[in-house]
């Protein structure tokens, strides 16, 4: 399992609300100004280098990273027939609150954890 972080793309940045966006630009640069970085360091770009299987957790109310981030990745790792997981929260933000989704998120997580590294 790899955690791939922070992704800067410019759909990150055309998905985030505008009130997010400003402060997202702030600290990550514009598209205008840095689209050929954005380009560069773009993990979809990259997801041929992914090595490990991947679990993502992706709550679909979150107003910081757009769904579709997740949804690319797990997109594209499927499509090569890679072992992904992908867990939508339906009634969950940015982070796992509830604690029936807890449960659900930790128990899938020790499942997928179990059938890859093993007993």
């Amino acid at each position: 399992m790899i955690s791939l972080g922070f992704q800067v793309s410019e759909l990150f940045l055309k998905k985030t609300s505008p009130w997010r966006r400003k402060l997202r630009e702030v600290e990550y640069g514009t598209i205008e100004k840095d689209g050929n970085f954005y380009d560069l360091i773009d993990p979809l770009k990259l997801t041929d280098r992914i090595t490990s299987p991947l679990m993502v957790l992706h709550g679909s109310n979150d107003p910081r990273v757009p769904i579709e981030e997740s949804e690319q990745i797990v997109n594209k790792l499927m499509a090569r027939n890679h072992p992904v997981k992908f867990i939508c929260f339906e009634n969950e933000g940015h982070s796992i609150v509830k604690l029936n989704n807890k449960i659900t998120a930790y128990t899938a997580i020790a499942h997928f954890l179990n059938q890859y590294i093993g007993k």
